[in-house]
């Protein structure tokens, strides 16, 4: 470990003794960032399912109708989704106060803006006059819209055991191909409108036939069709027809997307997002299907008003609950909902669209020059009678057939305070509520303090809020956030949550608590390189797990992870990213892992080329010392392993611009395990110690 560490330092420190000044262009490498800006929004997410698609697509928006910073007003500013409410609030009082900005770099002067995030968000910004929003029209829509067509192929060439039972169809687990399809065809003007046809085969899954089994027409598995219109006229703000999504307040009644959680960005712990947004990615549980529309009243729309209706299909498991002696009178039950999207075996074929749900509801907003005030409605019905498996941590749990949510949000702002929360309430009387304070306390310091309290007893089918678990009951928390900017390219940031669970949860056999930190320090003095070092530590308790007693106790667990990171830009072409980490994990016992990667970035200046290559080394002790880092992967794809076990892991990633309309990904990964001979288990189990993976991918547009 010694020598793995000087060798980590030797290679920090060499290119800092040789940096030079940056070229202005750097500053401009719009790709790059991009990519800068995923790993952290992942990072932020502490691995949360992401949907990777719809931001990215949201950002190339961007990127080819860029913001106009001068005159765009604050719900623009916080539908753009790069900046804090304290950056939004700290932008509009700086231009209140110096009037017009004439150059980007002036943005380095306004009050908690510091250079990682002037650099970020360069790239989607212009200080071009934009005309004002004209009407909308639909043949010039069509006219100047983009359309794109995606085909995306992916295979792991190690075959695993639902592939291999005697290689044959009627005895394979598994009775699809190995291989991974993804088709998609989208069409676009600007962010007013978009429309498209999304379609995917997992590996494992057979083609889907649809009309009879004669039929020569095969469909892939998953079929998403979305159309989306925005500003429309003063008083259609938006419309959405087929898969959407759907924020509400700060989550706890209805939040289909992505939702920022605890992470490096401290002071991003309010939801902010158009109420209403199209679906575009390939995760088969987390949409709306039907129809959705926002309207707005007022000469500057400060009344609001969302009303929307959804019917699909779900995935879950079933059984028939014997009600009676006569058998034809037994009722159709589901013991969980499924999210995995995956219908490979006979028993995921069973659970494919075994019942329905129905969401339906509206949202009310207000907005006053410095305050805002929401209320919205949810009802949620599943067609079947949702009976969970008894346990006891589960009593609690939502049942049944019906749900019904009300909640009230607001925000309100008081100078360099900014006061935000949502309380809402379910069909059975379970209560939840989130307040939080975000504050400029001087340029250089912003604070953020959050407190949540989600009784047991509170149901929620579809919403996503912020806290330490993923179902939004039975916890209390307490949240501290704050950002430095310490000056010449240092900063500080960190949090500290506070958190406890009065009933039992899964695996936790008693009321528990806990809390968890995290510190992180930035250094980048120019636009060539930087650094950073986290460190986060999570002290929480669970079940002893080797007790033998007839009662389960608990004990603190504590995780551990400690990162540097570097990163420095050689030339306009050359890039180099490095990254060790170490994790450590304590019980009863005590277990520790490391990981350490090299990248390298290549995008010549002669060809409409780019290239990222990787290699990495790990040393887990167990999975609870496991590690992740993001991957660079093909346009709209996203990978992020988990790095356990000993071994080393390499990819290459390139694409190529062949012209304007056409442009190729190609992907190569492989993991290869120096302690065992058989990787995974089941279905998954393949016998050897590597596990490849090949992708490619077209994108045609005109």
């Amino acid at each position: 470990m010694k020598s793995v560490l000087i060798l980590l330092f030797s290679i920090l420190l060499t290119p800092i003794l040789i940096a030079q000044q940056p070229d202005s262009s750097d500053i401009l490498d719009s790709d790059n960032e991009t990519q800068f800006l995923i790993e952290n929004i992942v990072e932020d997410a502490d691995l949360q399912e992401f949907d990777f698609d719809t931001e990215f697509e949201r950002l190339e928006i961007y990127r080819k109708n860029p913001l106009d910073i001068n005159k765009s007003n604050k719900e623009q500013l916080v539908a753009f989704g790069m900046l804090s409410e304290i950056q939004v609030q700290s932008l509009l009082n700086y231009r209140k106060r110096y009037g017009q900005i004439f150059s980007l770099y002036e943005l380095m002067n306004v009050p908690t803006f510091d250079a990682a995030t002037v650099r970020r968000i360069i790239p989607y910004l212009t200080l071009e006059p934009i005309k004002d929003l004209e009407a909308f029209n639909f043949k010039r829509a069509l006219k100047y819209s983009k359309n794109q067509v995606f085909v995306r192929y992916q295979r792991s060439l190690e075959k695993s055991d639902g592939f291999t039972a005697d290689d044959s169809l009627s005895s394979r687990e598994y009775p699809g191909s190995p291989d991974k399809i993804y088709m998609r065809y989208r069409m676009t003007y600007k962010d007013r409108l978009s429309m498209g046809l999304t379609l995917e085969k997992d590996a494992g899954e057979q083609y889907f036939v649809p009309f009879s089994q004669n039929s020569k027409i095969k469909l892939p598995d998953y079929m998403s069709f979305h159309y989306y219109m925005k500003d429309l006229n003063k008083t259609v703000k938006a419309v959405a027809i087929g898969d959407y999504q759907l924020y509400l307040g700060q989550g706890l009644t209805m939040w289909t997307g992505f939702g920022m959680r605890k992470g490096a960005n401290t002071l991003n712990i309010k939801r902010f997002a158009p109420s209403i947004r199209p679906y575009t990615s390939v995760n088969e549980a987390l949409y709306m299907r039907g129809a959705a529309a926002t309207f707005g009243f007022g000469r500057l729309s400060q009344l609001e008003t969302t009303v929307f209706a959804s019917h699909r299909f779900r995935d879950a498991n079933i059984a028939l609950a014997d009600t009676s002696d006569d058998a034809s009178l037994d009722v159709l039950q589901i013991s969980s909902l499924q999210e995995s999207g995956l219908h490979r075996t006979e028993s995921e074929l069973i659970d494919k669209n075994s019942t329905q749900m129905i969401s339906t509801g509206a949202q009310v907003k207000y907005r006053g020059e410095n305050w805002q005030l929401g209320a919205h409605v949810v009802f949620n019905r599943l067609s079947d009678s949702l009976n969970r498996v008894p346990q006891l941590y589960q009593k609690y749990q939502f049942t049944g057939q019906n749900n019904l949510m009300a909640g009230i949000d607001y925000t309100y702002v008081y100078k360099n305070l900014q006061f935000f929360g949502e309380t809402a309430m379910s069909h059975n009387g379970g209560f939840a509520t989130l307040n939080g304070l975000l504050a400029s306390l001087d340029e250089r310091l912003g604070v953020s303090l959050l407190h949540r309290h989600y009784d047991k007893k509170y149901q929620s089918l579809t919403g996503n809020a912020i806290g330490e678990s993923s179902g939004m009951n039975n916890e209390t928390g307490l949240y501290l956030g704050l950002n430095s900017s310490i000056g010449s390219g240092l900063n500080l940031s960190g949090y500290f949550d506070v958190f406890r669970f009065p009933w039992l949860r899964s695996a936790v056999d008693g009321p528990s608590q806990g809390y968890e930190y995290l510190l992180r320090l930035d250094y980048a003095p120019g636009y060539r390189w930087g650094i950073y070092a986290q460190y986060r530590n999570e002290n929480k308790q669970g079940n002893f797990s080797d007790n033998v007693t007839p009662i389960d106790y608990l004990m603190y667990n504590r995780r551990q992870n400690l990162r540097l990171h570097f990163r420095y830009r050689i030339s306009k072409e050359f890039e180099l990213r490095t990254r060790a980490e170490f994790s450590f994990y304590q019980d009863h016992d005590k277990s520790r892992g490391f990981m350490m990667y090299q990248d390298l970035v290549w995008s010549p200046s002669f060809a409409a080329f780019r290239a990222q290559a990787r290699i990495a080394i790990f040393d887990t002790d167990d999975y609870d010392t496991r590690l992740y880092a993001y991957e660079n992967d093909v346009l709209y794809a996203f990978s992020v392993p988990a790095y356990y076990g000993r071994g080393t892991r390499f990819y290459l990633n390139m694409s190529y611009n062949i012209n304007r309309s056409v442009s190729i990904w190609l992907r190569f990964s492989q993991t290869y395990f120096a302690d065992r001979t058989v990787i995974s288990s089941g279905n998954d189990e393949i016998l050897g110690n590597k596990r490849s993976e090949v992708k490619a991918q077209l994108r045609v547009t005109f």
